[in-house]
């Protein structure tokens, strides 16, 4: 016998791109914890953003504002009898100015929502302009969060999700995209338990007609009668409702200002690279108006079939409340980097059919550069015509794709490949 037996061997560790492809290193504590030092850095630099946009850090060459401003505006133009003037842009221009006190605005912020929208900004103008942004964050915020809760019951993984950029955003700009937001994860949430309350909350995105692009396709082709019906009833309230309160002038306003609103976003009015379309990336590398629309067509057919795919399947509810987002999102051609956020409420569904089915190759890896990209997507366009929103909905959408295949092959006999287990 050898009396100096050789050491055993090491074993050797993945490669990187192994680690890469199972993202096992992405476990549970580290998601925890990257998603609260995250949460906490943009906290930190969302107050300090807000503190240079209202003077305290030093002087301002020009005053300046956000989105809320024009919400604002809109709710006291109609509060003063005025809905109509909303969409006179001059006047608009007129009424942010006089809200912000200050005549110097260098811009305005354009509305461009239907007048079921201004039933909101109305109720938000009846009290002062800065107590109005606060509440609206906060009542929004909050519908938003419980939606979440509702899915995940989580609250550890819950808290990390909320350090997703556009959260951040949307809470420093005054946007509406915790409300869409909680909609879509409110909604999804009672398909099958409340389909009637389901459809009627998802009438109320009314104010944003474009995201209920995919919702007729996934609940016809899901036989979901009742809360195709209810929705249609909503909107019909949401509609009647602004036209008993702001007249049909206020629609007429509107509908005229939409004939311009198409040149907005063709023309770059509203920059190229804010926008994370298809349509965006295409006009931000110089593409042709007509191609990309075009490319943003095929875009929404490809993911109208998915939806319509497995919603007809009756796959489990993660997999087509996943579906209906994803497609959402990546079929719209006017979707700025804020309007991201319902991704999160996608990334939930996910996170619970991963907990039975485990993650696929690739899947968390591709799941933590969607998360970085709201934060440098529009800094990559204006920098270098970098359009890298696509690659958020996108990537999205094909594993949302990946776990449809898993489930039906699962259903049919095919055993599927999983990966390790979820959170």
């Amino acid at each position: 016998m050898n009396a100096n037996p050789a050491p055993a061997r090491k074993e050797s560790r993945p490669s990187l791109l192994a680690q890469l492809r199972s993202g096992a290193w992405l476990d549970r504590d580290r998601v925890i914890a990257y998603g609260r030092i995250l949460l906490v850095l943009e906290i930190v630099a969302l107050a300090i953003v807000a503190a240079g946009t209202y003077g305290l850090l030093g002087p301002l060459d020009t005053p300046t504002s956000t989105d809320f401003l024009s919400f604002f505006s809109a709710g006291t133009l109609a509060d003063q009898g005025h809905p109509a003037l909303i969409y006179d842009q001059p006047s608009h221009r007129l009424a942010e100015q006089t809200v912000f006190g200050d005549p110097n605005l260098p811009y305005s912020y354009w509305f461009f929502y239907p007048p079921t929208f201004v039933t909101y900004c109305a109720a938000m103008a009846l009290v002062p302009y800065l107590p109005a942004f606060f509440l609206w964050i906060a009542a929004t915020g909050t519908v938003y969060v419980l939606a979440l809760r509702a899915i995940l019951r989580d609250w550890p993984v819950l808290i990390a999700i909320l350090s997703f950029p556009s959260a951040l955003i949307t809470a420093g700009i005054g946007q509406n995209s915790f409300l869409t937001t909680a909609i879509f994860g409110t909604a999804t949430y009672l398909i099958e338990r409340r389909p009637l309350a389901a459809g009627a909350i998802l009438g109320g995105l009314c104010y944003k007609p474009h995201f209920l692009l995919m919702t007729p396709v996934a609940l016809i082709a899901g036989r979901h009668w009742r809360a195709l019906a209810a929705m249609a009833a909503s909107v019909a309230a949401f509609t009647g409702l602004s036209l008993l309160l702001f007249g049909w002038q206020t629609w007429e306003a509107f509908l005229l200002l939409t004939r311009t609103t198409t040149s907005t976003f063709e023309t770059g009015k509203v920059g190229f690279a804010g926008l994370i379309s298809l349509f965006g990336a295409v006009r931000l590398m110089g593409g042709p108006v007509i191609l990309a629309y075009g490319v943003q067509a095929l875009a929404a057919v490809a993911a109208g079939v998915l939806t319509a795919v497995v919603w007809r399947k009756n796959l489990s509810l993660p997999v087509r409340a996943m579906t209906l987002i994803a497609a959402t999102l990546f079929s719209v051609h006017v979707i700025l980097f804020y309007d991201l956020l319902p991704m999160t409420v996608a990334i939930a569904w996910l996170l619970q059919d991963a907990r039975k089915t485990g993650f696929l190759p690739w899947e968390r890896t591709v799941l933590m550069a969607i998360w970085l990209i709201p934060m440098v997507s529009r800094s990559a366009g204006l920098a270098a015509n970098i359009p890298l929103g696509p690659l958020a909905t996108g990537g999205l959408l094909l594993f949302v794709a990946l776990r449809a295949r898993q489930e039906h092959r699962a259903r049919t006999g095919v055993s599927p490949a999983t990966g390790p287990n979820a959170y």
